[in-house]
């Protein structure tokens, strides 16, 4: 979607005051938001969980915020989640300290339990304050009783304690996103008549008593914040007015140092948590713009899709909030603080906002970012290429991501690299992608790996496609093909409709007033996009034979692209598949009953299939006895991440 227009913001001047947090000062206004990265093992720190927190730290981060720290037995969904409430991590809490602070960072442990909600599976006996089912998983929790709850309390506090004695500089507790201390929080999902239930006095109480109980054990200099819900996006749940009201009462007792504004729950505004390509920049800002000056001088944190740092910095000079929330950008570049401080704007590497990593973690693996291959590792902040020991002349044949990444480190490790590209201009199938009015973020990828390309010197050769006499003039000593995949027609439909990269290529939005079959053997973002574009000037008809749409995009964005289709009056025809189109007919037959049916008076029949490689060169090639690395998509058709980071590994390998 948009991105916000920023003018005069080169000298950043408010990002980067110190901000204090009750009696300690963090170095300047960006923190790095909670981010389950899944990086532990059997519930324990790993050297890869410690490096996530530190790199960005090492980069300018200025506070760092751990992923969920599990403070009772029934938080352990699966074995990434940590476990704060025994000693078993405390070797690790200290290290990770000692190595943030060392580095110039304050650093919070998140403190988490789920309640009712079960975001992977329901795990071992679900603890909830209602028997009110958890919107996601339709669980239905053990009640807790009002002595479960003081217990409960306890059970933070011991964790903020343990946290203190390890070096940490304090902790932020989780009341946002539809877990335990929102479903206390939120009338939504609080039904109950004790002590903790009813009006915001009583739903307020167990964040405050923590909090107070954190202040007596811990002491003043140890930071307590609250991450809260600026809005559910449910009724009556917690809107603007609600989390005023919440934020308020708590803010009375002075027991915290920063409140950080999140949204949605998990019902179908998940969405909302992780804003994805299909939201402004800063898309929530006005929560916490609205918020602010009742809590005032309370320092407020805004979080949800903040992009740039010029953006971060127009923020908090408008007086929206007093601090910024990252996570994806800080994914994508542990840096980003850095090259901000310094004026390196272009240098900062995008993230994609895909949510593509949030549907990993949301499948229980360890987190991979599509745009960072060294995400988590040691050195991460400081990493370059280096130089190779060879250098080498290389022909890199190919200029979509894949091969732009390869050509670019290529040449920063010194080798002499020609890239081709049949278009003329790089970037291939992704920049055909970002023609999509809603996936223009798409071409800051491309365009960041161009910069580096031509920074390190590599020589574009753009416009003609390649054959083998063009290697064999060139005579490289290494070759790398890139050529990317095509899209097979679908069996039965051979010389009928178009593929929908031929139909972008054409220009999807020139025909008005039509009707346009797609049929959906793909099940990604890219054509639930194109889908988008398609129905806003027509009637849209959109098959597939599998019994759901959207299985190939991760959950929080697939609820997106169901309310888009649903919304722009998409006919969505699932387990079905397209047995003919002739004479502007079309031909369905059910895959699990046989039952066909026509549907008459269709203008185009266009079809999103599984790719095959684009592997003719390397025939070709092996035919004059040259040989080639395949990298991306000619090797095997998979997605953005294998593309960029194979191109990443084939370069370092050299």
């Amino acid at each position: 979607m948009n991105d916000i227009p920023v003018q005069g913001q080169l000298h950043l001047e408010h990002l980067f005051k110190p901000v204090s947090l009750g009696n300690v000062q963090a170095r300047n206004r960006v923190s790095l938001v909670a981010t389950l990265t899944n990086y532990a093992e059997n519930h324990l720190i790993t050297p890869k969980w410690t490096s996530f927190l530190v790199e960005r730290a090492k980069g300018g981060v200025g506070t760092l915020i751990t992923e969920l720290i599990a403070t009772d037995p029934a938080a352990l969904a699966h074995g990434g989640i940590v476990i704060g409430y025994d000693d078993r991590n405390q070797e690790g809490f200290k290290r990770t300290a000692a190595e943030v602070r060392e580095a110039g960072g304050l650093l919070l442990g998140q403190l988490w339990h789920p309640g009712r909600q079960q975001l992977w599976a329901p795990v071992r006996s679900p603890k909830g304050i209602s028997e009110k089912p958890d919107a996601f998983s339709w669980t239905v929790p053990h009640v807790m009783s009002t002595g479960d709850l003081r217990e409960l309390i306890n059970r933070f506090v011991e964790v903020a304690q343990r946290l203190y004695r390890a070096g940490f500089n304090g902790v932020e507790l989780h009341g946002a996103h539809g877990y335990l201390l929102t479903q206390l929080l939120s009338p939504w999902s609080n039904d109950r008549d004790d002590e903790f239930g009813g009006s915001v006095e009583n739903r307020t109480r167990f964040i405050r008593e923590i909090a107070q109980g954190i202040r007596e054990t811990c002491g003043a200099d140890f930071i307590v914040g609250l991450k809260m819900p600026g809005d559910e996006g449910v009724r009556p749940g917690i809107d603007p007015e609600e989390s005023r009201k919440i934020a308020e009462r708590i803010n009375v007792d002075n027991l915290l140092d920063y409140l950080a504004i999140s949204q949605g729950n998990f019902s179908l505004s998940l969405e909302n948590h992780v804003p994805d390509i299909y939201f402004n920049e800063a898309h929530f800002k006005d929560l916490a713009a609205g918020l602010r000056p009742h809590v005032n001088p309370l320092p407020l944190m805004s979080v949800g899709r903040i992009t740039r740092p010029e953006l971060a910095e127009q923020l908090i000079g408008d007086g929206v909030c007093d601090m910024v929330g990252l996570s994806r950008a800080l994914m994508a570049d542990a840096n980003w603080v850095k090259k901000a401080e310094q004026g390196q704007f272009d240098d900062i590497r995008p993230a994609t906002y895909s949510n593509f990593s949030w549907g990993m973690t949301q499948a229980g693996q360890p987190i991979l970012e599509e745009n960072n291959p060294e995400m988590g590792e040691s050195g991460e902040s400081g990493w370059q290429p280096g130089k190779s020991s060879q250098p080498k002349k290389v022909s890199v044949v190919g200029s979509g991501p894949a091969g732009l990444e390869a050509a670019w480190v290529l040449a920063a490790r010194g080798h002499k690299v020609t890239l081709y590209g049949k278009s003329h201009v790089a970037g291939g199938a992704l920049r055909l992608i970002s023609t999509l009015p809603t996936q223009v973020q798409q071409k800051k990828i491309i365009d960041w790996q161009v910069r580096q390309a031509e920074k390190y010197g590599v020589e574009f050769q753009m416009g003609e496609e390649v054959k083998t006499e063009h290697i064999i003039k060139a005579s490289p000593e290494v070759v790398v093909l890139a050529t990317g995949s095509v899209q097979s027609t679908p069996e039965g439909l051979e010389g009928k409709g178009l593929s929908l990269k031929e139909a972008m290529e054409h220009g999807l939005t020139i025909q008005t007033g039509k009707t346009i079959v797609l049929y959906d053997l793909d099940q990604t973002a890219a054509t639930y996009a194109a889908a988008d574009s398609l129905s806003e000037r027509n009637k849209v008809i959109l098959v597939t034979p599998r019994s759901e749409f959207a299985k190939g995009v991760n959950y929080c964005s697939q609820i997106g692209v169901m309310r888009r289709l649903y919304g722009s009056g998409v006919t969505l025809i699932p387990a079905t598949e397209i047995v003919d189109f002739k004479d502007s007919a079309i031909v369905l037959r059910n895959v699990y009953t046989g039952i066909e049916q026509t549907h008459e008076n269709v203008d185009y029949l266009l079809w999103s299939s599984p790719r095959k490689a684009n592997s003719s060169l390397i025939r070709e090639l092996v035919r004059e006895g040259i040989q080639a690395t395949l990298i991306g998509d000619c090797m095997s058709p998979r997605n953005l991440l294998c593309a960029i980071h194979e191109g990443r590994a084939l370069a370092m390998s050299l």
